[in-house]
């Protein structure tokens, strides 16, 4: 499917797999982002360790950081937004409930004929997102999931959201995901499940 992502949307497009038994040794090794890691692996394979997270909006989504009350008070210095509002916010964004031991990102043609992904993630324009959404509702009859919240974006709003639900989930992206994960003007963050995909485009 990964092949056929790419034809339609370009190189900004790949596969994610939660819990990836063997095959790879954990890359990078160094604290990043979760946007940074996805960023990354557009490019190519790696395996993330969630215990590398410098975020704490990615660690509060995988389940590694359970008390919210930082995130929230992080989040109102950063951005200048009322506490409470911030808290109304966060309890909105889904997050794990227990953290993982790793994801495979970036799995390419090759890779996919022996890895099946749990979700792909895509960086994608407005106009294509669109379409996306207006043919996701058409085949499937289901909307997607859009949160309006510019924090935790690739993360929460996306990853977790779509792996979590099995629903084809959008962000606008956030302040950190544009400066630190690639995330262009131009583009938005989409997550788009396997059963999805192969029920859009096969």
């Amino acid at each position: 499917m990964i092949s056929e992502l790419k034809k339609r949307y370009g190189a900004k497009c790949m596969g994610l797999k939660v819990n990836h038994l063997n095959g790879y040794d954990y890359t990078p090794d160094k604290p990043i982002r979760f946007c940074e890691a996805v960023y990354d692996a557009f490019k190519m394979p790696l395996l993330f360790n969630p215990q590398n997270l410098l975020c704490l909006g990615a660690k509060r989504s995988m389940g590694i950081m359970k008390n919210d009350e930082e995130l929230v008070q992080h989040i109102e210095l950063e951005s200048g937004i009322d506490s409470n509002t911030i808290r109304r916010a966060v309890s909105d964004i889904p997050h794990l409930d227990e953290p993982i031991e790793n994801i495979l990102m970036g799995i390419d043609e090759e890779m996919e004929r022996d890895v099946k992904p749990d979700m792909y993630i895509m960086f994608i324009s407005p106009r294509e997102v669109m379409e996306l959404m207006k043919y996701y509702t058409q085949k499937l009859k289901s909307f997607p999931v859009v949160k309006p919240y510019t924090f935790l974006s690739v993360c929460g709003s996306v990853f977790v959201s779509t792996y979590k639900t099995g629903l084809m989930s959008i962000s606008f992206g956030c302040p950190e995901s544009r400066y630190y994960g690639g995330v262009k003007d131009n583009l938005l963050v989409v997550g788009l499940p396997y059963n999805s995909c192969v029920n859009l485009f096969s």
